[in-house]
């Protein structure tokens, strides 16, 4: 019988697939992404071999260790996550209504999303880096919207100056 729903599964989900267009949306039907979409309201994609300097955080369960940054507009970080927790843990950046949206998707995924321009996710052990360009002045955020995890500490500030 299991089987039988798997395959009727996969003939109605193959339409869907066809039609192209999932490729940027793919699971995130029902949530805002206009505002996870507009990255530019707090900087840009940055080349990890350009950066001015790299910070490394390190995730431990529920919390990073360290609070706060202060970063100076224009300037490019490699942020390195090193995941000393026992389940996986994200590091984004963002602003707050870009981690609002971001949570929301989060709460009703039943997986790990990939890595995406502003974040990265690490399991159990894990090393994962990105690079990211602050473009504006501002307070920004950085945080894991694994479920539950920002609410018990996981997040911290960024002061763009």
């Amino acid at each position: 019988m299991r089987f039988v729903l798997t395959i009727a599964a996969a003939l109605l989900a193959a339409p869907a697939l066809a039609s192209g267009d999932h490729a940027d949306h793919e699971g995130h039907e029902g949530h805002d992404m206009d505002h996870m979409a507009d990255l530019a309201r707090f900087g840009a994609p940055g080349d990890p071999a350009k950066a001015d300097r790299t910070i490394t955080i390190k995730a431990h369960e529920m919390a990073y260790d360290i609070g706060t940054l202060d970063v100076r507009t224009g300037e490019t970080i490699k942020f390195v996550l090193v995941n000393e927790g026992t389940q996986s843990h994200e590091l984004g950046i963002g602003d707050a209504e870009y981690f609002a949206a971001h949570r929301k998707m989060m709460a009703t995924m039943e997986m790990d999303h990939g890595d995406m321009p502003n974040m990265t996710v690490a399991k159990m052990g894990e090393t994962k880096s990105f690079a990211w360009t602050f473009t504006k002045a501002g307070a920004f955020e950085f945080a894991c919207s694994m479920p539950g995890h920002a609410e018990l500490g996981m997040i911290g500030e960024i002061i763009v100056k």
